[in-house]
């Protein structure tokens, strides 16, 4: 009921603002213009030198108004030109990712015979085709923060697994654990970044990187008062492929660039198994408290770069 009311409530808000809006908008504009212009045109008080000197005091308070700090007091101030100044320049953060996480639990204690219980099963596996593409122009004059570019495709995997088994006969088939991790990537990062036909002051800045990383860590403890046979056995197989890539073009644009362009990129497979495995039986312990774990990482991706 609460929930119902905060949602009407809010509407109720949303709906007063946009009608206030739509209602003292048009008269606030209006009255802004009006103020602004002081019988002058802004465009020509800002190109024309002849207009502007002709209406001297009345341009320098429309400009004032239009520009405020941008505005030096003078004719043919660059700060006020749309294609100068750019303090922040622009800015782009794209970004894939995949992430999966399994933990696992299990704990069986029996007076007889425990059979076929207490396993674990996980299967993980991620698929990317996706990309990231950018293209930034840092424009006509000064740029002073330049472009920036971070652009990043990511996939997590993470497994976590323990058994234990206690039983006062034979523990057959159980407290095993399995884990199978799978990530496959063929999505590539791009990005263009033109740095203006003047002055750049901390010029083009482009990261990219493409990440794989794969977690499993299993524990099995079993304790028999008769035999063991398959059991408390721990298996990891993990499998990595990127056939992306990481590519930038950097111009540092027609005249000064203060600090150049800057790129870093990176390509990265990690994987990690940890496995302990523990067995006590009165008899026979037959293919038990095994631990198996199989990597593989294949990259063909490739990082490209070209900087002017």
């Amino acid at each position: 009921m609460l929930k119902s009311i905060d949602t009407k409530l809010t509407s109720v808000l949303v709906v007063a603002v946009f009608a206030a809006l739509m209602t003292f908008g048009p008269a606030t504009s209006s009255y802004q213009s009006a103020f602004a212009h002081y019988g002058t045109d802004v465009d020509q008080c800002k190109d024309d030198e002849d207009y502007y000197e002709d209406n001297e005091e009345a341009c320098d308070k429309n400009l004032r108004v239009h520009y405020g700090e941008d505005y030096d007091g003078e004719f043919g101030s660059k700060s006020i030109d749309d294609d100068d100044d750019d303090d922040d320049g622009n800015s782009s953060n794209q970004g894939i990712g995949q992430s999966q996480s399994s933990r696992q639990n299990s704990q069986c204690v029996s007076g007889g015979d425990t059979n076929d219980s207490c396993n674990n099963i996980s299967l993980q596996n991620q698929e990317n085709s996706g990309n990231n593409a950018a293209a930034q122009n840092g424009g006509d004059d000064d740029d002073d923060d330049g472009n920036s570019s971070n652009q990043g495709i990511g996939q997590s995997q993470s497994s976590r697994q323990n058994s234990q088994c206690v039983s006062g006969g034979d523990t057959n088939d159980s407290c095993n654990n399995i884990s199978l991790q799978n990530q496959e990537n063929s999505g590539n990062n791009a990005a263009a970044q033109n740095g203006g036909d003047d002055d750049d002051d901390d010029g083009n800045s482009s990261n990219q990187g493409i990440g794989q990383s794969q977690s499993s860590r299993q524990n099995s403890q079993c304790v028999a008062g008769g035999s063991l046979g398959n059991s408390c056995n721990n298996i990891s197989l993990q499998n990595q492929e990127n056939s992306g890539n990481n590519a930038a073009a950097q111009n540092g644009g027609d005249d000064d660039d203060d600090d150049g362009n800057s790129s870093n990129q990176g390509i990265g497979q990690s994987q990690s198994s940890r496995q302990n495995s523990q067995c006590v039986s009165g008899e026979d312990a037959i293919v038990s408290c095994d631990n198996v774990s199989f990597q593989n990482q294949v990259n063909s991706g490739n990082n490209a770069l070209a900087q002017d």
